[in-house]
């Protein structure tokens, strides 16, 4: 598979599980750039036909109301297009990230948009996160 990642992004398929791991190793605040790692995942989960994705978002620290607004409105659109089906994704988050103020607003809450159920959830534990995606997985 080709490698979508970037040094300060890596994108891991795991096989074994069929989840897709992005991990945002720096602080990355910048709009442009979180949407271009999203752009990274869809074309690494299209190459893998994965749809169940782990980012890990600890060394990001925060969001903004853009990225979070974008990621809403872009990124289940997108998995229906790119992928053909819904994508599930587990934030995995520090403690102090689900935390929402003004100058850091919540990570996305990812909603089909036809149906409006939820395709994402937030997590402060990798492997209760692996877990909520390997259920998901049982789902389909």
């Amino acid at each position: 598979m080709q490698d979508f990642s970037t040094p300060a992004f890596p994108i891991l398929y795991r096989p074994d599980l069929d989840i897709l791991v992005g991990r945002w190793l720096v602080e990355i605040s910048l709009a442009e750039e979180v949407k271009q790692n999203y752009v990274q995942l869809f074309q690494a989960a299209a190459a893998a036909n994965c749809r169940f994705w782990l980012l890990d978002a600890r060394r990001r620290f925060r969001t903004t109301h853009e990225i979070t607004n974008w990621v809403n409105q872009n990124a289940p659109r997108q998995a229906l297009e790119k992928l053909g089906r819904e994508i599930r994704v587990a934030f995995l988050l520090a403690p102090h990230q689900l935390l929402a103020s003004t100058d850091s607003p919540p990570f996305p809450e990812l909603r089909h948009p036809g149906t409006g159920h939820a395709m994402s959830a937030q997590f402060t534990d990798e492997g209760q996160a692996i877990a909520w995606l390997q259920a998901e997985q049982s789902k389909v």
